[in-house]
Order: C-alpha cells, then structure tokens, then sequence
C-alpha cells in the first residue's frame, strides 16, 4: 500500500503536467484554421470605390481578407500582405463593418496590397462567410473557400496553412 501511494504521488504531478502541456502547446494555427471546403457565399456589394461586386469575381486563387480600418491586428498584418500582393498573390480586401470614408484614407496612408476591397457596412456577406471578427482570411480556389486562418496572417501561417493548399489546388487542376 505505501508503494502504491508513492507511485501515486509521483505518477499524478507527471500526468497533470503532461495535460496542461499538450493544452497550452497546441498549435495556434491549426486550433483556429478551418479546412471544411465550402462554395463562396452569393453577394452583390459594391467595393469601396463605389462598384458593384459580385460572388462571380472570385475565380481562381485568391486570399480573401477581412480587414477594417479600426482594427489593430489589421494593421500588424498589412506589410505582411503587402508583401504577399508584391509576390504577384491575388488578395481581395473584405471591408467589415466599417466606414467607407476612414477605410479608404487607412488604406491611402498605409498603401493598397487589394486588388478590390468588398464594402460590407452591416457585415452580411462576413456573417455569411462566418466571420467571428477582423482580421480573417480565406483561400479561396476557383469560387470555393478552402482554407480559412482567424487572426493575423503571418509568414508562418502562410507557409503551413495556406501555401500547401495552394500546392494542392495546383496539383488538381
């Protein structure tokens, strides 16, 4: 019976410990990333010069990103994306709950990696797409969402979530 208890002492911190570690090691990335492929929600919006966008624009590879000019983490990503549209990477801006005014002088002062910005005031078409807040992106290959990162997008993200499923897309078609 001592033996026993003493195993119990020393075999309990250790199993505590390894559940706490596994908890608060899990990969962010993946923890927070979608892979259910899903057919880009219908819209018609227009974007914030004022044009009219429709789901049909999507085609190809293209990063959707949600973005607003009221959110911080937004602009810690943007030289990232910056980057990333230097590359010669589609990436189409998804203007969430925000005015139309403060987002175009955001993107005037801190420059323009989107092909187009979606206007989205009331935030519909991110409710469709199930947005839980900015920043967000999506990969989305020829009209269909086939990755989704919440947060900032980064250079690692970039690298394990959605460049291997621009790799994949590539391969199918």
């Amino acid at each position: 019976m001592n033996q026993l208890l003493r195993f119990l002492i020393v075999l309990l911190p250790i199993v505590v410990l390894i559940f706490f570690g596994k908890i608060l090691l899990v990969d962010e990335d993946i923890k927070f990333s979608n892979f259910n492929s899903k057919i880009f929600p219908e819209f018609q919006l227009n974007d914030l010069d004022g044009n009219p966008v429709q789901s049909g624009s999507l085609n190809g590879v293209k990063i959707l990103n949600v973005w607003a000019s009221w959110c911080i983490t937004c602009l810690v990503e943007h030289p990232f994306l910056t980057r990333l549209s230097e590359q010669n990477i589609q990436i189409i801006g998804l203007n969430y709950k925000d005015s139309d005014l403060k987002a175009n002088a955001w993107l005037k002062k801190h420059g323009n990696p989107y092909l187009f910005s979606i206007y989205d005031p009331r935030g519909d078409l991110a409710f469709d797409l199930g947005v839980t807040g900015a920043p967000e992106s999506y990969l989305i290959v020829n009209n269909q969402v086939v990755g989704h990162i919440q947060g900032e997008m980064n250079q690692r993200k970039w690298e394990t979530i959605f460049l291997p499923l621009i790799q994949k897309a590539k391969q199918g078609s």
